[in-house]
């Protein structure tokens, strides 16, 4: 199976996204800038996690749907995501301890901060 699905861009042209499966592998690239090099783009894990707003064109839903199906007996891939998502829930959550400190900080600078006697 090979497939070829439209992504949209942040220009007027998609992104081609292609989805191969040989025999129990699944190859997913795209020709965007950072897919040309082997990176992870959002519109592979976009398109991989069923997200049809990251058509170019609804025509390609079909397409979609017989992706996400070979994907969801991808048990690496479905690990492998989680990872992610666990992974991103930690950052978010650090950095807003971070935001939440620079506003101390900032709260502190403006009010005094006490200086220890000598």
């Amino acid at each position: 199976m090979n497939h070829t699905i439209r992504a949209k861009s942040s220009g007027e042209d998609p992104y081609l996204v292609e989805f191969t499966l040989d025999g129990n592998q699944l190859r997913v690239s795209c020709n965007c800038q950072a897919g040309i090099f082997g990176k992870l783009c959002k519109h592979k894990t976009e398109l991989l996690e069923g997200d049809a707003k990251r058509l170019f064109d609804e025509s390609d839903m079909g397409l979609l749907d017989e992706v996400c199906a070979i994907a969801e007996r991808a048990p690496e891939l479905i690990q492998l995501s989680k990872e992610i998502a666990e992974a991103e829930k930690i950052i978010k959550t650090e950095q807003a301890k971070v935001k939440k400190a620079k506003k101390n900080l900032e709260a502190a600078l403006r009010t005094g901060i006490a200086i220890e006697e000598s």
